[in-house]
């Protein structure tokens, strides 16, 4: 199914143009890495993609359907956005921060219903958090707060999953194991994340969105991560030792 569909898409932050004439489809079952160096305009395009930014020009639609016709409850069950920092300027239990992604199925309920908790337990154990249940979030390590926001948006459960830098902040343990998760959740979902592991990407990923200076290359994983592609998009030279990409 479809999920996603860009048509000539532009994205621009600040009067300058990132990314001009995109034409993307995402089908569910499909784990979309966004890279590209610095500026080319992979968190720009996730933050449009999730209504934060506008679309400068051309069209975005959802399983199918215009943003603009969507209601905002029925935008928040299509697509969700995990951010790349977290900004806390309240403390707040952990559990209570994973319930706040179940609120566009509970519009008008003045408290949760036992489906939400229930939803947002299990995310906690999926990101291993279960023992910050009651934790304050602004006690917790980078790392530690950036997995409560996917565990947030796992309760949320949208069709579409954007994840802006999901790995950022954590050790390589937590890095395999969010990528993985990702992974998994290609199974119902469709997930898009930007990501600067070239490697992580090539392991994990089912396709690759590359940004370059005007330019972009899309396919799956094994056709667009080459390294004529890698050098062009990042200035660069790349090599190959067994499954590692090298850069030179």
């Amino acid at each position: 199914m479809r999920l996603l569909q860009a048509d000539n898409l532009t994205v621009a932050i600040g009067g300058r143009q990132l990314i001009e004439g995109l034409n993307w489809h995402v089908h569910r079952g499909e784990f979309w890495c966004v890279l590209g160096k610095n500026g080319s305009g992979k968190s720009s395009l996730l933050y449009t993609l999730a209504g934060l930014l506008p679309v400068a020009a051309g069209q975005l639609q959802l399983a199918g359907e215009s943003i603009a016709s969507l209601s905002l409850p029925a935008l928040a069950r299509r697509r969700g956005l995990m951010q790349q920092q977290q900004s806390d300027a309240f403390s707040h239990s952990v559990l209570d921060t994973v319930l706040l992604g179940r609120t566009p199925y509970r519009i008008g309920a003045a408290w949760d219903a036992d489906e939400d908790r229930d939803a947002a337990l299990a995310a906690l154990a999926r990101t291993g958090l279960s023992e910050k249940l009651h934790a304050d979030i602004t006690q917790l390590s980078g790392g530690e707060r950036q997995r409560v926001a996917l565990a947030s948006l796992l309760a949320q459960a949208p069709h579409l999953m954007l994840m802006d830098e999901p790995t950022a902040h954590q050790d390589v343990a937590q890095q395999l194991a969010i990528m993985r998760i990702a992974r998994e959740l290609t199974s119902l979902h469709a997930v898009v994340a930007s990501c600067h592991d070239i490697n992580l990407a090539a392991r994990f990923a089912t396709h690759v969105l590359m940004l370059g200076d005007g330019r972009y290359w899309m396919g799956k994983s094994s056709e667009v991560l080459q390294p004529q592609i890698l050098e062009q998009a990042f200035g660069c030279g790349f090599r190959v030792q067994g499954e590692v990409f090298i850069a030179e």
